[in-house]
């Protein structure tokens, strides 16, 4: 039926094991750029040299989430040997 066959195509954002396992992973991927490349997600200065400390977008996003790794680091682990 058309049910089933919606089941089966579901993405990985919808079905929760599989968002977990996803968020997991972008919380690693970034904790890892960063221990390789510290200033990498730090915020670039504007056009009259400023930096502002607000974390928006993209880089503020997988900044935050480096964060979330450093500091609960065996959780983290812990949640992804689970």
């Amino acid at each position: 039926t058309i049910f089933v066959k919606a089941e089966e195509e579901m993405s990985a954002l919808f079905d929760f094991s599989s968002l977990l396992v996803v968020i997991l992973l972008f919380i690693c991927a970034c904790t890892f750029t960063r221990s390789l490349y510290p200033t990498i997600f730090n915020a670039k200065p504007d056009a009259q040299g400023n930096v502002s400390k607000e974390r928006s977008g993209l880089l503020g996003m997988c900044w935050k989430a480096s964060r979330v790794g450093e500091r609960i680091s065996p959780y983290v682990a812990g949640a992804c040997v689970l």
